[in-house]
This record gives structure tokens, C-alpha cells and sequence, in this order.
């Protein structure tokens, strides 16, 4: 499960590609053949006891059909030095696999052995050990209790990583098979970690800036307000501070405006995966 829940966390996967699940899925789940680890620029062997796997510098897996529609889409994932690497876990899973007895590429990579017997994984059992692992760090230091997590949170979380560190929603969404940037509704904007810093960068002094008189906007009669801060105001639709119905941050918020009618949520933001 170490190995399945790591390779799995690096590329952002469906629990259908890395467990067993009830029902029909469009989702192929991963085989070994769907593997292939590169030194440098050379294909390595996926052969029983081919060491050299471990020292792969990076990984290639093709997804050969999808959730979205796309097939046989490879996404590349390189060696870090730290005792989590994508490159490590996939090697290693590989080559415990390759061991049993009759191993073939086809395996999927859920496979395992115990008491002598080959069977697989089911996301049942991934989702018991992620449970349980929230409730051994516990909700002080998560802030979200085990009942809130699933085989899914695998998914989020790789979002939520990259997100964090600054990397472009574009590399996100390619690295992370996102058709759309509805992977934006993964993250969570409440972790105290996106505040910090922005205090002090609302009063840097470089924040002292000259707003140029509009000619366009008017006051409407009797009203004592501040035009910089009133929407209601603003006809020009090239405005910024007009309110875009169709706006994203909007949407989220129902909709709603002072002058603006309800927009209703484009369907397919509701529609992911």
C-alpha cells in the first residue's frame, strides 16, 4: 500500500487506476506494461531483479483510457533525492511483483502476495489505511477528521502540493490530466499557509500608487460615497470593478451582485474527476 499510495500521489491518480473498484469505469487500471522507467534518455528492462530500475531517473506511465475521454496519454514524473520518490515506489513495486512466481507485465499494479497467494488490492483497504493514518496524526495537526478523507484525497492532495508551491494551474492541469481548471475546486483556500506574508505585502510601501480621476463614471444625485468602492455605479462593461456575471469568482458566490441577476455554474465544473 506504501508504494501504491507514493507512486499514486506523484501523478495525481484516480483510485480505479491504482485499486480495484466496484462497477464499470471508463478508467483503465494500470498494469505493469503500462510502466517504463528511463536513465536519461534509455528505456530500462522491466526484467526480475533489474537493480537498475532503482537509480531510473525518471518514469513514464500511459494511461491507455480515462475518465475524460483522452487515451493512451503518458505523463513523465523524474527522480527527487528524498525517501519519497515517485521513481523509487514504482521501481520497487515493479520488482516485488516481477518476483512471484509466473509474473507477467500484464499484471496490474495492485497486485500482491501473502501466505503464499497472489490476489488484489481493492480500494477498500487503501481507503481503511489513509483513514487510519489521519486519525494517528490526528485533527490538531490536520485540522479535518478521518471521515472526511477517501481514496480521492490522493488525487486532491496532488493539486493541493503544487498549488502550494507556486507551480502554474497549466502544469497542474497537464500533469494531473485535467481537461478544464475545475481541479481549482480541490484547493483549499482556508489552509493558513496561503495567508502568510500577505499582511505585510497589503502595507509595503510600494502600495502607495496614484488612481488616475475617471471621466466616465457619474454620481448619481444626493449620494455621499466614495466612486473607487461603489459598483453600483459602474456602467462601462470594460471596467474592472464592473461585475462580470460570468465571472468564475462570481459564480461561486451564487451568482449574486448588487445589479446582476443569478448566473448559473457552467454544468462541467461539476463534472470532474
Amino acid at each position: 500500500m506504501g508504494e501504491l499510495i507514493v507512486g499514486a500521489l506523484f501523478f495525481g491518480m484516480r483510485s480505479c487506476e491504482y485499486s480495484t473498484i466496484k462497477g464499470e469505469r471508463k478508467t483503465k487500471l494500470l498494469r505493469l506494461r503500462n510502466l517504463k522507467f528511463l536513465q536519461g534518455n534509455k528505456s530500462l528492462p522491466k526484467i526480475k531483479g533489474n537493480g537498475k530500475l532503482l537509480t531510473a531517473s525518471s518514469i513514464c506511465i500511459t494511461f491507455e483510457s480515462q475518465k475524460n475521454g483522452d487515451k493512451d496519454q503518458t505523463i513523465t514524473m523524474h527522480a527527487n533525492k528524498t525517501s519519497i520518490c515517485p521513481v523509487r515506489a514504482w521501481a520497487c513495486l515493479t520488482l516485488r511483483i516481477l518476483n512471484y512466481t509466473g509474473a507477467s507485465l500484464e499484471l496490474p499494479v495492485n497486485t500482491y502476495k501473502i501466505n503464499n497467494t497472489i490476489d488484489i488490492l481493492p480500494s477498500t483497504e487503501i481507503l481503511h489505511h489513509i483513514r487510519a493514518t489521519v486519525d494517528v496524526i490526528g485533527v490538531e495537526v490536520l485540522g479535518f477528521k478521518s471521515k472526511e478523507v477517501g481514496c480521492h484525497s490522493i488525487r486532491s492532495s496532488f493539486a493541493m502540493f503544487l498549488y502550494k508551491q507556486d507551480v502554474r494551474t497549466d502544469k497542474i492541469m497537464l500533469q494531473g490530466r485535467w481537461r478544464s481548471d475545475a481541479f481549482l475546486l480541490y484547493i483549499r483556500v482556508q489552509v493558513t499557509a496561503f495567508s502568510t506574508g500577505l499582511s505585510n505585502a497589503m502595507i509595503h510601501e510600494s502600495n502607495n500608487f496614484y488612481t488616475v480621476p475617471d471621466t466616465h463614471v457619474q454620481q448619481k444625485q444626493n449620494q455621499n460615497t466614495n466612486t473607487m468602492f461603489n459598483f453600483d455605479i459602474v456602467t462601462d462593461p470594460a471596467d474592472p470593478r464592473c461585475r462580470n456575471t460570468r465571472s468564475y469568482a462570481t459564480n461561486l458566490n451564487n451568482g449574486l451582485s448588487a445589479n446582476n441577476q443569478r448566473v448559473l455554474r457552467p454544468s462541467f465544473f461539476s463534472i470532474f474527476s
